[in-house]
């Protein structure tokens, strides 16, 4: 479940400066992964070009060459070892969205690769980015397939605890951060109460927002619940209320309360 949201927490490490922080630890997490002497593959799938073009650097692999290893490993193209090795290469093309696969296909086979079992400094790593990941996300508008719910659905296909991206959005739409930030990390969540699978007289049309990961829905219903929230948005209506914005604001916190008299009738 997600922390309790009354307290804020903002850290100014959050920001544009702090992901690429982030993406350099990740990068230094996995440095020491080597290919396998002897890397498995199928002769009539994976060609020699493709084999050279992922012998180099990781972070300079193609990302066409990476989406094509996602699509062929652990079954014709290698297995845990090269996909640990390329790790920080699929999560960075994956958050500038130059990855040729969904997103999904990439968590499935991280899954699949029991990656919360690799070395903790490794998961350690991959969190943070995550979080700084959002936290970049959450400092742009909104715009089609750019948003906060969406991105939270993808990842939701890999991460079990939502709670420190929750908690970096709780606080993010506050009070203390710069203004400007405040305002974008607002209309993510305006897009999600607004146009979105979610539909506030059905609490239980969340979960469509994480078709694989049941837990996910009650974690962020959970934070749509939250007190805090709600006077955040409101906050949010009054500084913006000579704004373009204010009319769909004021319709997220009507929708807003409506979803949580809704969940108290469950």
């Amino acid at each position: 479940m997600p922390p309790v949201l009354a307290d804020r927490t903002y850290n100014p490490e959050t920001s544009p400066d702090g992901f690429e922080r982030s993406k350099a630890a990740l990068i230094a997490a996995f440095a020491t992964v080597e290919l396998p002497a002897h890397p498995a593959y199928c002769a009539h799938c994976v060609t020699r070009e493709d084999l050279l073009a992922f012998s180099g650097p990781p972070n300079l692999i193609a990302p066409d060459v990476a989406s094509k290893f996602i699509r062929k490993v652990g079954t014709t193209w290698g297995g845990i070892t090269e996909l640990q090795r390329i790790t920080p290469r699929l999560l960075c093309l994956a958050a500038d969205n130059q990855l040729e696969v969904h997103p999904n296909m990439m968590w499935e086979k991280l899954n699949a690769a029991q990656w919360r079992q690799w070395p903790s400094e490794q998961v350690k790593t991959i969190d943070n980015f995550l979080v700084g990941e959002f936290v970049r996300l959450l400092h742009t508008s909104p715009r089609p397939a750019h948003s906060a719910h969406r991105w939270l659905g993808a990842v939701s296909t890999g991460l079990e605890d939502l709670s420190p991206l929750l908690t970096a959005w709780h606080d993010s739409i506050g009070a203390l951060p710069d203004p400007k930030v405040s305002e974008t990390a607002v209309h993510h969540l305006v897009e999600l109460l607004t146009d979105s699978p979610l539909r506030p007289d059905l609490p239980a049309t969340i979960g469509d927002l994480f078709p694989n990961n049941e837990s996910a829905g009650a974690q962020l219903s959970s934070f749509l619940r939250n007190p805090a929230v709600d006077v955040d948005l409101k906050r949010a209506a009054k500084n913006l209320s000579d704004s373009r914005y204010s009319r769909r604001i004021n319709i997220a916190i009507e929708r807003l309360g409506r979803f949580k008299a809704a969940s108290q009738r469950l």
